[in-house]
Formats: structure tokens, C-alpha cells, sequence
């Protein structure tokens, strides 16, 4: 009897394994599990990991410091380069299409960016891509557009027709420059060959000879890299790493406060002032960024990225508005400060490069239409309940800034 029971005992626990191996192709590799442990709550995480967590997550937002100032520095260069007497195109779709050819380059090597160095991703997307591009200037210009706030000689009509073509003319710019920019990408090695071409001929080792998974519904000889594994960097050089974004934040933020103060005063209101605000506007949009993934609307409806884009637009009209209202004390400083809130903060809060690429990633085309048509209408519809109700009541005089 007690052979028998230990055989019955034995075939129950061998007639277990295929079940446990087909839940879950994790559990495949390790059949020998007892299935208690899976009811187990993960205890807390350590000191260590927490630490590392809010190194990486500092990384990030260093980053985005560096990331927001130079590319809102790119912005208003190609504003300025763009802006001439009998321009063809308006100044502003430099900006956006160059921001959305960076999202494109990037975004269709994202397995491959994050794998090599994860803050390099944010650095390049949230944080250069992004504040490239606004949304809260194209929303601004279009209502321009709209309302013929250049005082020129035509009718309603031609107003609307104006408008509307500005708008098409943001849109079909940033999505062409987004498929462009994954076209170039596909055209450039990936790390992995600049990696395997810069060290030396070596025999290649054991773990290169192993077959790596490719991704469910892709083949292995869709590209070059699908053939190996993504190159990352040692955990000790993302360690110097981390901490080298964090210093070079830091200094490059207090140059820019020692440039505000110490260098000429035409840069303040061309360049340093707004380069000083648009960190704060990037890491509000990396924040809110977080909603996109939660609630019910995740996959559908990108609900950080509407909030950033319609927040920073409600604001940039209240401030255009506040550069337009009677003032007896004119001030440098207040031209200065209107002028930073609009291209730093907001410019950096606002973008249309991810707002792009989330209108081009979701599965549901209806939801794309509603994510895209309610951001552009309730857009525009912010800056007309602030700068158009402003200029409606005849409460608007002559802009404080000459420039």
C-alpha cells in the first residue's frame, strides 16, 4: 500500500508539470515550482533598489534639463532663421518638422535606445523631440490665422480658408517629417554593428552563439539587429553615467543664470530667459506623461499628453494677452518674463511631435480622431477664451515687447 500511494503520489506531481508549463512561458523554464509559492506577495523592496530607482529616476529628469534648453534653443533659432520677407512657408514648420523627424529617428529604435542607456530615450524623445516642437504655438498662430490678426485685406472667408490650411499644413508637416525621420532610422547601423565594428577582431563569444527571442509577430531577418541582441551598457558605466547628467544639469543651468545676468541684454529676451524656463515646462510634461498608461482611457486616448498640450495652450494665451494689455510702467523685465512663459515653459509643457506619434499608435482609428480633433478644437478654443475675449472687449493695446 505505501509503494502504491508514493507511485499515485509521484504520477499526480508528473501529470502537474504541463500544466503549470502551459499558463505561462516563464513557468515553462522553471517546472519545478510548487504552486504555493505563486500566491506569495513580493516583499518590499530594499534600500538599494530604492536608491538606484531615484538615481535613474534624477537621471531622467537631468536629462530633460539639458534636453529642454537646447532644444528650445533649436526652436527659436529655426523661428529666427525662418523669418523673412516673402517667406513662402511660415516659420514655425521648421520647428515642428524638424522636432517630429527627431521623434521618428528615435521612437523606431526605442527597444534598441533604452536598452543601451534608458535615459538616452528621454533624452531624445520627451525631452529634444518634444521641446523642439509646440503645440501651444501652433494653436497660437493658427487662431491668427483664423481671426486675420495681421489686419491684411481679405475677407472671412479667406480667413477660414487660412486657417484651415495653416492647421493641415502643422499636421501633414509633422506626420511626413515623423515617417521620415523612421525612414532615416532604418537607413543607420544599429549600436550593436558600431559596437561590434569599433572593438577589436575577437572571437565571439558563447552567449553570441545562443539564439535570442524575437519579439511575438516579428521574424528574425526583418532587420539587422533582429539577428542578436541589443548592446547595453555596463551597469557601472550607467552608474557614471547617471551621475554625469545629474553635474552637467546642474552646470549648464547655472552658466545659462550667469549668462542671463552677466551677458548682453538683447540675449535676455531672445534666448537665455526662455532657455531658463523650459526645463520646468519639459519635466511637468514627463510627469504628466504617467497618465497615459492609467485609467481607462490607456491605449485610446493619451490623457497626460492632452492635459500637458491644453494646459500649457490656456496659458500661452493668457500670457500672449497679458503682453497686449494697457500699461502705464513698461518694463524690460515684465517683456522678458511674457515672452519666457511663452517660448520656455509653455513651448517646452506644449509638443507635436508626441502628440503625433500617439495619434499614428493608436490601434482604434476612431479614438485617433478624437484624441486629434478634440486636442486641435479645444486647442483652439482655449486661446480664443483668452487672447480672442481680451481682443473682443477692446481690452488689448500695443504689444510691450518690441519683439
Amino acid at each position: 500500500m505505501a509503494r502504491g500511494s508514493t507511485s499515485n503520489s509521484a504520477a499526480k506531481q508528473r501529470s502537474t508539470l504541463p500544466a503549470a508549463a502551459e499558463g505561462d512561458g516563464s513557468r515553462a523554464n522553471f517546472p519545478l515550482i510548487p504552486e504555493a509559492d505563486e500566491n506569495v506577495e513580493p516583499g518590499p523592496p530594499s534600500p538599494a533598489s530604492k536608491r538606484e530607482a531615484v538615481r535613474r529616476r534624477s537621471a531622467h529628469f537631468a536629462g530633460l534639463v539639458l534636453a529642454a534648453m537646447v532644444g528650445c534653443l533649436i526652436r527659436l533659432g529655426l523661428d529666427a532663421m525662418a523669418a523673412y520677407d516673402g517667406q513662402i512657408i511660415f516659420a514655425l514648420a521648421w520647428a515642428q518638422g524638424v522636432g517630429c523627424g527627431i521623434m521618428g529617428l528615435a521612437s523606431s529604435r526605442k527597444d534598441e535606445i533604452t536598452g543601451f542607456y534608458p535615459p538616452l530615450y528621454t533624452f531624445i524623445t520627451t525631452g529634444l523631440a518634444g521641446s523642439v516642437t509646440s503645440f501651444s504655438a501652433w494653436m497660437l498662430d493658427g487662431y491668427q490665422s483664423f481671426s486675420n490678426f495681421g489686419g491684411y485685406q481679405r475677407s472671412g472667408f479667406h480667413s477660414s480658408v487660412d486657417g484651415f490650411a495653416y492647421s493641415f499644413a502643422t499636421m501633414a508637416i509633422a506626420i511626413g517629417c515623423l515617417y521620415w525621420g523612421e525612414h532615416v532610422s532604418r537607413c543607420l547601423p544599429s549600436i550593436s554593428d558600431i559596437h561590434r565594428h569599433l572593438r577589436r577582431p575577437a572571437r565571439p563569444a558563447a552567449s553570441e552563439k545562443l539564439p535570442t527571442a524575437t519579439p511575438r509577430g516579428s521574424s528574425s531577418t526583418t532587420s539587422s539587429a533582429g539577428s542578436h541582441s541589443h548592446y547595453s551598457l555596463r551597469p557601472r558605466t550607467q552608474l557614471i553615467l547617471d551621475y554625469l547628467l545629474l553635474l552637467s544639469a546642474v552646470l549648464c543651468y547655472l552658466i545659462a543664470l550667469l549668462v542671463y545676468f552677466l551677458g548682453p541684454s538683447s540675449w535676455r529676451l531672445k534666448a537665455t530667459f526662455p532657455i531658463l524656463l523650459s526645463p520646468p515646462g519639459a519635466m511637468l510634461r514627463f510627469y504628466l506623461a504617467d497618465f497615459n498608461s492609467k485609467g481607462p482611457f490607456t491605449g485610446r486616448f493619451p490623457l497626460g499628453t492632452f492635459v500637458a498640450n491644453i494646459g500649457g495652450t490656456l496659458l500661452m494665451g493668457g500670457v500672449y494677452a497679458a503682453e497686449f494689455l494697457p500699461s502705464s510702467q513698461r518694463s524690460g523685465v515684465q517683456c522678458n518674463a511674457l515672452w519666457a512663459i511663452q517660448q520656455g515653459f509653455c513651448g517646452c509643457l506644449t509638443t507635436v511631435s508626441t502628440f503625433v506619434l500617439e495619434s499614428q499608435s493608436i490601434k482604434m482609428k476612431r479614438w485617433t480622431w478624437v484624441y486629434v480633433g478634440s486636442s486641435v478644437v479645444l486647442g483652439h478654443l482655449c486661446i480664443l477664451a483668452t487672447f480672442g475675449a481680451a481682443r473682443m472687449a477692446g481690452r488689448l493695446g500695443e504689444s510691450i515687447c518690441s519683439a
